[in-house]
């Protein structure tokens, strides 16, 4: 098999893996998944056919710099646009650094190269560098498996003096016999150094999700806490063409296994060997379960395996957020969500509740315990699906609210891990009062959110929505009533202006990115980003102008502060005060549909309204404008 075979080989696997991909002379770029989305980068080079070590370390180095470079931005400007495939290879390394969280370097040779001249995987800047070699050896050892030439066959006893117990589960399946073993860390170690890759052949995921940080955490558990490691780690499936077994005093053995796959568990099985190979690593106290499917029809070996295989690595991932959902925040917050009812506006009978999903999947979960359709419409009407929120909605909300919307730009989950480090770490006593207002800004948020989606602004509405309620936020002082907003479960208009007035305000700022920061998610996710947008929005006469009417605060001072009035102020206050709310509303409405006014003073003097119906003071500012706009209206002809 030759090397360009093999290379040709690694271009057909990107295509059947749908991975978005390019090759350049002898570079081929992996992005894993969705393009440009993941965390996973491949860099291959076709390296001499010498198989002296400084040329490998050099091909190694050469790789190395070519993704710093192209990830500093230090190629772009090098290189013609008018070599284009190179270029857009450079541009697509820098423009997803953000995304890319692992990157593996691999060099192919036809030479024969000892391994002690590959570098240690390593981290840089929260990236996980991964080292690979694939070598004539290892290139003959792969087409060796696919040709069906080479089976691995483990004898346990003979090879490795060790008697290994095993249970057998009953005969539940025409297709398959099914084991299971406890394997020590050092037998396996043992089999991997003798087959490396080969013993992975089948392990869906082997071949392009190797990921380095969850090999460095099994390395610092084996080095750490090895009498622990069975504990923490799930072991692996693996399955096999035929088993031989053995009895003795009524316990059941595995002597020797044929055609031996693992395929789930890669990551443990290569990190143990991994560390097996680390000065003074101890590997006496390190045990691995072990699933073993043996498929009884030979026949039916190449169809079952890759299934096995398949649904094997079909998991869903364990977030950082589900470790923390039984702490006693969350588990008040649920307690709150499941006993307090959404007010009815009717006066009538409350029919409705938030749903607050502490644990993932909890919604779907709890709806499936009723079987009835008339239990299912109850669950449904109690517990609407869209007044469902989770962990990582709740810390969107928060730390929107707290002015941090740089944090919510980098995701759920960094954000919720950064509120609750800075946030729930703290001792608050969380009430009702607290998740009423919790709930204010989940309904402000979505409202937020819809707004923007309804611009087609074709992309960053996450971004855009976190920006515009922590501009409202800064602007109001937090003045925003969240208790109205609970009340009514809903936005009111004078609110709803605002926030349109913002959407191309915040959208014109964050397309406004600085030289050095050209895309825009990234540009999101940096304080310089919202201290600039602060900093515009203190300019801005007619935003400002609109949210200091709508909270009644002057000059950004808040309501508390006292402010000294004259008796002609006084006067004219007590004046505007006496009038009914109802008046200010009809006064909106009437100048509305004889179009009198400027749309802000229409705004203002419905504001005014909105204040008196609540019973709030008015300040100097709004008392003189309500004043003007109602002797102005009566002179134009307005009569309640």
């Amino acid at each position: 098999m030759t090397l360009a075979q093999d290379f040709e080989d690694f271009v057909k696997l990107l295509n059947k893996h749908n991975v978005d991909y390019m090759v350049v002379g002898g570079y081929a770029l992996a992005f894993h998944g969705k393009p440009r989305h993941t965390g996973d980068l491949d860099i291959w080079i076709n390296s001499s056919e010498t198989n002296a070590d400084a040329v490998l370390e050099n091909a190694y180095e050469k790789v190395y710099n070519f993704y710093k470079e192209a990830k500093d931005g230090r190629l772009i400007n090098k290189i013609d646009e008018s070599e284009e495939v190179i270029f857009d290879l450079v541009q697509i390394i820098e423009q997803t650094k953000s995304f890319v969280k692992s990157v593996r370097i691999f060099v192919i040779t036809n030479g024969r190269c000892s391994t002690h001249t590959i570098p240690k995987d390593r981290e840089e800047d929260g990236v996980y560098l991964d080292f690979e070699l694939w070598d004539i050896e290892r290139v003959y050892q792969q087409y060796q498996i696919k040709a069906g030439k080479q089976k691995i066959e483990i004898d346990f006893l003979t090879n490795y003096n060790y008697r290994l117990k095993c249970l057998k589960m009953d005969d539940v399946s025409d297709n398959v016999d099914e084991y299971l073993a406890i394997l020590p860390g050092k037998i396996l170690a043992s089999i991997y150094d003798e087959y490396k890759q080969g013993l992975l052949e089948k392990n869906v995921r082997t071949f392009l999700q190797f990921r380095a940080k969850v090999n460095q955490g099994i390395r610092e558990t084996i080095r750490n806490e090895a009498d622990m490691f069975f504990a923490y780690n799930n072991g692996i499936s693996s399955t096999a063409e035929k088993v031989t077994l053995y009895t003795e005093d009524g316990v059941l053995y595995i002597k020797s296994i044929d055609n031996w796959q693992i395929v789930n568990g890669g990551q443990t099985t290569a990190s143990i060997y991994s560390t097996s190979m680390e000065k003074d690593a101890d590997l006496s106290k390190v045990f691995v379960q072990m699933k073993l499917s043996v498929v009884k029809d030979k026949s039916k070996f190449e169809d079952l395996v890759p299934k096995i295989s398949k649904f094997a690595n079909s998991q869903t991932a364990i977030k950082a957020s589900d470790f923390s959902s039984n702490s006693k925040f969350h588990e008040k917050i649920q307690d709150f969500s499941r006993r307090m009812w959404m007010p009815n506006l009717t006066g009538g009978r409350a029919t409705h509740k938030w749903f607050y999903e502490r644990t993932r999947g909890q919604y779907l979960d709890e709806r499936s315990k009723y079987y009835k359709k008339d239990d299912i419409k109850r669950f449904d009407l109690e517990y609407p699906k869209k007044w469902m929120f989770s962990k990582i909605d709740l810390a969107k909300y928060e730390m929107s609210w707290l002015q941090k919307p740089h944090e919510v730009s980098k995701g759920g989950e960094k954000n919720y891990s950064i509120y609750k480090d800075e946030v729930l770490s703290k001792e608050v006593d969380y009430d009702e009062s607290f998740y009423k207002k919790l709930v204010a800004k989940g309904i402000l948020f979505k409202h937020i959110d819809k707004c923007v989606q309804k611009k087609n602004l074709g992309g960053y509405k996450a971004n855009m929505t976190a920006y515009i309620l922590a501009l409202l936020s800064y602007k109001t002082n937090q003045k925003i009533d969240l208790d109205e907003i609970w009340e009514f479960q809903s936005i009111k208009d004078d609110l709803n202006q605002i926030i349109e007035d913002l959407i191309p305000f915040v959208w014109k700022h964050i397309n406004d990115t600085p030289s050095n920061k050209r895309n825009i998610g990234e540009y999101c996710k940096i304080a310089e980003c919202w201290t600039k947008l602060k900093d515009k929005s203190n300019t801005v006469t007619d935003i400002n102008d609109n949210i200091v009417n709508f909270v009644g605060v002057t000059n950004s001072k808040i309501d508390s502060e006292i402010v000294e009035l004259n008796p002609e102020e006084l006067k004219l206050i007590d004046e505007a005060e006496k009038v009914n709310p109802d008046t200010w509303f009809s006064i909106a409405k009437w100048s509305k549909e004889e179009n009198h006014f400027t749309p802000f003073d229409r705004k203002l003097i419905y504001n005014i309204g909105v204040v008196r119906s609540r019973k709030k003071d008015l300040s100097i500012k709004q008392a003189k404008q309500a004043i003007r706009i109602l002797n102005e209206s009566i002179a134009k002809g307005f009569s309640e």
